[in-house]
């Protein structure tokens, strides 16, 4: 009984061990388990911290990119050696690949059957042998026809691709000479300040000016050779090109990165640099690009969704005109504060320009493209009941132009020597007269013909304008009427039309003396 008992209490003992280690093993494994998870909690935690410093690292890189536009492209000369653009022509080599080594020629050894012995002979081997040298010529003279044919196709496959070669050297000769000789004029013109080609080259500098990839690179210029002066209207990045997000911040316990937003201020600020420094470096560029410039006028524009009409706009934000002696040196451009120094520049900068606040150009790129000359008063030249056809061509151009300005446009009447086929320009602020009108006064008395119409549209695309407007003291053909209506932005006066608007807004009674003149068309236009 008692050995029983014991053998109870031994494996009561043995269980109860077993037991202990079990539980042992289960705290183990659960530590195990935790300290598993806390290590890869800490990992992941250390990755988004290190991704966190990653994308702070870049925002500031990208925002140091934005602030130093000016610093990196001063960097490079922006001077442009026309004649350096030429082109050394090398003819390119003549290979003929596979057609360069032919298909050996048959050789009758290849053929030949071979002779019959003493004992081969005995038996009708020569016969034999005979067969076999004859179906052996024959084969022979077609391989060599089919080889000849071969050859031959070769050899007019090879003389086709030294024609071809030949003409392709010849065009490429002939393009690298052109474009050389191209470069050579556009050089000389260039040195003679020819308008065309100084603009051209302005162009090439402009295009070359260093800025980030991402902005628009959409520009337009003009140049005045009298005042050696250019002036730039370039399309400015969005306010979209300032990183929204300041910083970001990893919050362990809620395991979630949270960005931290840039203050408004901050971001007007830094847009302010931005257009500052694209201001300043297109500057520098004309500058230093053209030697001969004396000033350069630069106008900043925007692209813009009007929040009250829904309508697209153009506003400028940024205005400059300066004279080379007042722009800094490179040394010192790389030591200013970009704001400060187009304000130190006297230039005209929205407000708020992060909220597309517009202005005022200091000079209007559509009016700086054109040549003009002091407004004449034609109406005081005129004597009772005067006919048009006696007055001077350039009287008669101030005289249209007055005919506007009465209505309460401004107007401007071109140079006689440089009007590129523009007579006077209009402006007047309102939705009907698109802003800028180009007019052609044509003192004519013969018919007006429907190239006329089409060398005021070409006017019209060259100088930008919303309208073109042709006058004139005779008449236009039915073709001419046809066209413009077709065009839908142009507007023609004949010399009846003309008469009444002097009458109207003149106040002055004309005639126009033309011999058989046509009579007067039933609906002319109304007037604008």
């Amino acid at each position: 009984m008692a050995r029983g008992q014991g053998s109870r209490d031994e494996w009561r003992r043995q269980a109860a061990a077993a037991a202990r280690a079990q539980e042992r093993d289960q705290r183990a494994r659960e530590r195990a388990v935790r300290e598993a998870e806390k290590e890869r909690k800490q990992l992941h935690q250390l990755r988004m911290t290190e991704q966190v410093d990653a994308d702070n690292e870049q925002v500031e890189a990208g925002v140091q990119q934005l602030r130093s536009i000016l610093e990196s492209g001063l960097s490079r000369p922006a001077r442009i050696d026309l004649r350096a653009l030429r082109r050394t022509f090398k003819a390119p080599v003549f290979e003929l690949g596979d057609l360069a080594q032919g298909s050996p020629q048959p050789i009758w050894d290849q053929f030949a059957p071979r002779s019959p012995g003493a004992i081969s002979r005995l038996f009708g081997g020569e016969a034999r042998y005979e067969d076999r040298r004859r179906w052996a010529e024959d084969a022979f003279q077609k391989a060599l026809g089919e080889h000849a044919e071969q050859e031959g196709q070769r050899q007019r496959k090879i003389s086709q691709l030294q024609r071809d070669h030949a003409a392709r050297v010849d065009a490429e000769a002939k393009e690298v000479a052109r474009h050389n000789r191209s470069v050579e004029a556009l050089a000389g013109q260039l040195d003679e300040r020819q308008k065309d080609a100084v603009e051209k080259y302005l162009r090439l500098v402009v295009k070359a000016t260093p800025i980030p990839a991402s902005f628009p690179r959409r520009l337009a210029l003009t140049f005045n050779p009298r005042a050696e002066q250019v002036v730039l209207q370039v399309e400015l990045p969005p306010k979209s090109v300032v990183p929204t997000v300041a910083s970001y911040r990893y919050l362990p316990t809620k395991d979630e990165v949270r960005p931290t937003a840039r203050s408004a201020k901050d971001a007007g600020s830094l847009y302010r640099q931005i257009i500052s420094q694209v201001a300043l470096l297109y500057i520098r560029d004309l500058f230093a690009g053209d030697p001969k410039l004396r000033t350069v006028a630069f106008n900043g524009h925007i692209q813009a969704l009007n929040p009250g009409t829904g309508e697209k706009e153009f506003p400028c934000i940024i205005s400059l005109n300066v004279e080379r002696e007042d722009f800094p040196r490179d040394a010192n451009l790389r030591k200013v504060e970009p704001a400060a120094c187009v304000r130190h520049l006297n230039a005209i900068v929205s407000a708020h320009p992060y909220e597309l606040e517009p202005i005022e150009p200091i000079l209007d790129f559509d009016l700086s493209k054109f040549s003009f000359v002091e407004g004449l008063d034609a109406v005081s030249t005129l004597d009772a009941r005067p006919d048009l056809m006696e007055m001077s061509p350039t009287n008669f151009e101030h005289l249209v132009r007055e005919i506007f300005v009465a209505q309460g446009a401004e107007g401007w009447t071109t140079e006689q020597s440089n009007d590129d086929g523009v007579d006077a320009v209009i402006a007047k602020r309102t939705p009907l007269m698109g802003g800028l009108s180009i007019v052609q006064a044509k003192r004519w008395s013969k018919v007006v013909g429907i190239s006329h119409v089409r060398e005021l549209a070409g006017a019209m695309e060259e100088k930008r304008a919303g309208w073109g407007i042709l006058v004139t003291t005779s008449w236009f053909t039915s073709k001419c009427w046809d066209k413009a209506r077709e065009h839908g932005r142009m507007e023609l006066i004949d010399g009846d039309r003309l008469v009444y608007l002097i009458k109207e807004h003149l106040g002055k009674d004309v005639l126009i003396g033309i011999k058989d003149r046509p009579a007067p068309r039933q609906k002319p236009p109304t007037a604008r």
